[in-house]
């Protein structure tokens, strides 16, 4: 059997472009919608859902090709889970470092991507909700004076 050097090329192409797409299916695995986001923020922080425009800043930079599949796994996950299973639901699906890697975002304000790190949420990030006592640099927190009272 003979083959000629355009069929040759046709077919190694046609098999180099389905290597390349087998390889890149799970990048484009589909992210949750800012919604669903919000919502699995709530469940995963114990906090109220963000407001749409803070989970969309958060789902953009979180949401990179290599996370999409594990988040949508996780937002699928969570969704279908009681809150009092829930860790043990994404331990046994090896879901739990993606969900505290997306907690640690939440609350540090920071994305971090392998050696990469983001800074997306200031102000709005949790921790300084956790730390009532304190407030962000930059922020007024009251009447000139108010710093001279203990916290409550």
């Amino acid at each position: 059997m003979t083959i000629d050097r355009r069929a040759l090329l046709k077919a190694l192409s046609a098999a180099a472009a389905a290597a390349l797409a087998a390889r890149a299916l799970p990048a484009l695995a589909q992210a949750p919608s800012a919604a669903q986001f919000g919502k699995l923020a709530a469940a995963l922080t114990g906090y109220p859902e963000p407001d749409a425009a803070t989970a969309a800043k958060m789902l953009r930079a979180f949401a990179t090709p290599q996370r999409r599949a594990a988040l949508a796994a996780l937002a699928d996950v969570v969704a279908a889970t009681p809150a009092a299973e829930l860790d043990a639901a994404l331990a046994a699906r090896r879901l739990d470092g993606v969900a505290n890697d997306l907690v640690a975002a939440w609350f540090s304000g920071i994305v971090t991507d392998g050696t990469r790190r983001s800074l997306v949420l200031y102000t709005d990030a949790y921790v300084w909700t956790a730390m009532t006592f304190s407030k962000p640099m930059g922020v007024c927190g009251g009447p000139t004076g108010y710093w001279a009272e203990p916290p409550q």
